[in-house]
């Protein structure tokens, strides 16, 4: 491994180029071809399997539509044919034929007489919940008024209804559905139920086969439905039991579709009349009333001959790309050398110290571009070696500007905390306090946590005022750096307990914030300087304009050591910013007594600003 890192790095820069940039653009290109078929091969799939699930779910609701529907106009025929009965005997007691009596009776007979599929029958019940007729004679004459579907029975009276039921002896209730008539002269309602698990000897299978051998899944994909059995109840070239029938693997699928129910299978399988297995999927679902399974099926090779194309797109794509562009890089790589040695060696005679090398004109590319920044580099570099003693001031320019550029970013930070944090806290601040007072009047327990928001939103507000002081401490405006400063002289005063006062003896405005804000930070240093490490119960500080503007800060401390650190900031910050101001310090210490500094700025008025 070692020795082939070794190799490559002792390539030239045409072989790197070469070989580099055409490895790389094949691995690009197989790698974007691996994903885009990668997430075209899920979709696809991913979209297949839906399409079966839901027509899988169609069929299923299809079925059970169309069963419920045979079911309910069968047992309504049944019911409305007994009534019709009943109204003829009826006809017949008017008639003066048959007394009451006889006429209940023959009616009752004709209703026992009868089956509806294989437990099934006909009951009659009274608008007060009495079984009038049952052909279980224990039930007869109870009445059943206080059960669900009773009352429902009682309320309507005619019509289809569903309902579970559970005879005795049986763990569990059962699902049931009736279908009643209501004959007014003798206040019966004929009722004609069944159970659910018994209607699939009422539904008519040909009513919903069309619509299935209709779905179709690709060119050769169908639906079907089978029992738990493997007996074909619907499929568009099979018919029979495919219990035993196995794929080309010898996968006994059928029973293991039969065992699963619901759910999803591959497997392979040839139709009658085809040469060939081919793999298939299969989403099926089960229907427990009537031990159907419904399943949507479509074959493999079909879902996924567009991916086949996108394949063979890819592998032309790439195939063409590698043959037009490996010659390119040819081309652009010898672009490159070229330029690139005669640069090498302007290099090379320019650190033997000749500043005046230059290159050759060059196309307008990047190499054009390289070889004029190299020029005016050159150029640039002779001119600084000619001057550079000339350039001490630049730099001292230079530092000043970059500290002017930081102030200015501190302010511009400070104001937006100032003017657009702040008043958004204080919205929520105002927003907490009316929920808290809502709360109260509601009498929530949620009060002290709304007030325990509130104050920490009032925290937050404080803090933020806090921090955009720090960053702007002198505001743009008229006797901004006045005010500041006084501002300044009071809080000293209030933290620490000691007498601290700002004297102005005149007016000054600066339109320079960032002047401004320098000679606040350097009488901010001084003053702590004093309170800290000068122990000084009595500091004054006063701002004078004349033909300079002088700003002194006299304290009565233990003044300053005989040998200061000359690790320390303090004095160090002070005296650079005075330099960056173009000013003079002054640090006259007394031992005992105190210390005096003295900041003097030049022509104020003309350099900083107006003088009022």
């Amino acid at each position: 491994m070692q020795r082939f890192t070794s190799f490559l790095r002792n390539l030239n820069i045409r072989a790197k180029l070469f070989g580099g940039y055409s490895a790389i653009l094949v691995l690009s290109i197989l790698l974007c071809s691996f994903v885009i078929y990668s997430l075209m091969r899920t979709t696809v799939e991913t979209n297949i399997e839906r399409e079966l699930q839901n027509s899988t779910a169609a069929i299923l609701n299809l079925v059970r539509t169309t069963a419920s529907v045979s079911i309910k106009n069968y047992l309504r025929s049944v019911a409305e044919k007994n009534l019709e009965i009943v109204q003829s005997i009826y006809a017949r007691q008017l008639a003066g034929e048959l007394s009451e009596s006889e006429a209940e009776a023959q009616a009752l007979q004709i209703f026992y007489s009868q089956t509806i599929g294989k437990t099934g029958y006909l009951y009659c019940i009274n608008s007060a919940g009495i079984a009038v007729a049952h052909p279980n004679a224990s039930v007869a004459g109870r009445n059943f008024s206080q059960i669900d579907f009773v009352i429902e029975q009682i309320k309507r009276k005619e019509g289809y209804l569903e309902y579970g039921w559970r005879n005795p002896g049986e763990a569990e209730k059962r699902s049931k559905a009736l279908y009643m008539s209501y004959f007014a002269p003798w206040d019966w309602i004929i009722s004609v139920t069944s159970y659910r698990d018994e209607f699939k000897e009422l539904v008519k299978v040909s009513d919903f086969t069309e619509s299935i051998l209709a779905m179709r899944f690709g060119k050769s994909g169908y639906s079907f439905v089978l029992d738990s059995l493997g007996n074909v109840v619907v499929h568009p070239l099979i018919r029979g039991n495919v219990f035993d029938a196995v794929d080309s693997e010898g996968h006994l699928f059928v029973r293991e579709l039969c065992r699963q129910k619901s759910g999803k299978l591959i497997y392979t399988w040839k139709n009658p009349g085809e040469e060939r297995f081919r793999e298939k999927l299969v989403m099926f679902n089960y229907i427990p009333e009537y031990d159907w399974i419904v399943a949507s099926s479509s074959y493999m090779d079909e879902i996924y001959a567009p991916l086949r194309q996108v394949k063979t797109i890819f592998v032309t794509a790439v195939s063409v790309t590698l043959l037009l562009i490996l010659p390119l890089t040819l081309l652009i790589s010898a672009s490159i050398i070229r330029p690139m040695r005669e640069l090498i060696g302007r290099l090379t005679a320019a650190t033997a110290g000749d500043l005046s090398v230059r290159m050759s004109q060059a196309p307008n590319d990047e190499i054009g571009q390289l070889a004029r920044h190299f020029n005016l580099f050159m150029e640039k570099l002779e001119n600084y070696h000619n001057n550079l003693q000339l350039e001490i001031g630049e730099r001292r320019r230079l530092e000043r500007e970059l500290l002017n550029i930081s102030e200015r970013e501190k302010q511009k930070f400070g104001r937006i905390l100032h003017d657009d944090l702040c008043p958004h806290l204080i919205g929520i601040e105002v927003l907490t306090k009316v929920l808290k007072e809502k709360l109260d009047r509601e009498q929530a327990p949620q009060t002290a946590a709304a007030e325990k928001i509130r104050d920490f939103i009032k925290e937050a507000i404080a803090k933020t005022r806090r921090l955009a002081r720090g960053l702007l401490p002198v505001e743009p405006a008229a006797y901004g750096l006045e005010s500041s400063l006084a501002e300044m002289a009071e809080n000293v005063a209030e933290i620490y307990n000691i007498d601290c006062r700002f004297v102005c003896a005149a007016s000054l405005d600066l339109e320079d914030n960032t002047v401004a804000t320098h000679i606040y930070y350097i009488v901010h240093e001084a003053v702590h300087n004093s309170v800290k490490h000068g122990q000084a119960k009595h500091i004054v500080i006063r701002l004078t304009v004349a033909e300079e503007l002088q700003i002194e800060i006299d304290d009565d401390g233990v003044g300053l050591p005989e040998n200061p650190n000359p690790k320390g900031m303090g004095l160090r910050i002070l005296k650079y910013r005075t330099d960056c101001l173009g000013g003079g310090l002054v640090i006259d210490s007394r031992p005992g007594v105190g210390v005096r500094i003295v900041l003097t700025l030049p022509n104020p008025g003309d350099r900083y600003g107006k003088l009022q």
